[in-house]
């Protein structure tokens, strides 16, 4: 709460248009109640009623007794945890990367199938890039929980996703996960598009992103909560 109030404070004069939580935000719900509370104070903290908001699942959304309740809280456009959509003349495109560990993890044992998930994706993406929407864009923006390039750990998606994203035009690519930001310039990890990621949730790591678009030029700052810029560049 602390964390999430200090960013909050941030944005607070900020006339933005919509906002996007990157995963593991709604973190290991145990309870209908539980659940309730982490999205009440969200929404709350960004005006939610009044500012669209968006939910991307994390690999923790995923985990503990009420994981599978959340669906009876969010809309799920066509009953899919992904998609894409037009801001303006900016296509952003959202991807699932489910949990972080393997359906036979001894902690699943195969009860879970984002094996399946992946895949489906895979259709997914080829469709997405293959249409007028996304190649008439004039900025594209990838949003994925789990990084493909920074991550100290595997992103199961990788070989299936990897060589599809890296033909594709995107301008920005924001993550999360790790619970350290970090900045990835095109090319420092063989990324095809700058990488971003995001902080953690102790105040001392953790960071807010502010996407703008204005004529031609995207500009992207990362602040920390104490309002300090991290970054700020123009793609």
């Amino acid at each position: 709460t602390h964390t999430f109030r200090a960013l909050c404070r941030q944005i607070q004069d900020i006339d933005y248009d919509f906002v996007v939580f990157n995963g593991d935000c709604v973190d290991d719900p145990a309870s209908h109640d539980q659940a309730t509370a982490f999205i009440s104070e969200l929404t709350e903290g960004v005006r939610g009623d009044c500012i669209p908001t968006f939910f991307m699942r994390g690999n923790h959304e995923i985990r503990n007794a009420y994981s599978i309740g959340l669906r009876d809280h969010f809309d799920y456009v066509g009953d899919k945890t992904y998609g894409s959509f037009n801001w303006g003349d900016t296509r952003i495109v959202m991807l699932d990367c489910g949990e972080d560990k393997t359906d036979d993890h001894w902690v699943y044992y195969d009860l879970n199938d984002f094996t399946q998930l992946r895949n489906e994706q895979v259709g997914f993406l080829k469709k997405e890039l293959a249409a007028k929407e996304f190649k008439k864009a004039k900025k594209r923006i990838l949003l994925h929980h789990i990084p493909l390039y920074g991550n100290d750990g595997k992103n199961l998606c990788a070989e299936l996703w990897t060589k599809l994203l890296e033909k594709a035009p995107f301008d920005i690519c924001l993550n999360a996960h790790t619970h350290k930001y970090a900045y990835h310039p095109k090319g420092e990890l063989g990324n095809h598009y700058p990488v971003i990621i995001g902080g953690g949730y102790k105040v001392e790591g953790a960071t807010v992103m502010i996407l703008e678009k204005k004529k031609e030029e995207l500009r992207v700052r990362v602040l920390n909560a104490k309002g300090e810029t991290l970054l700020d560049i123009t793609v």
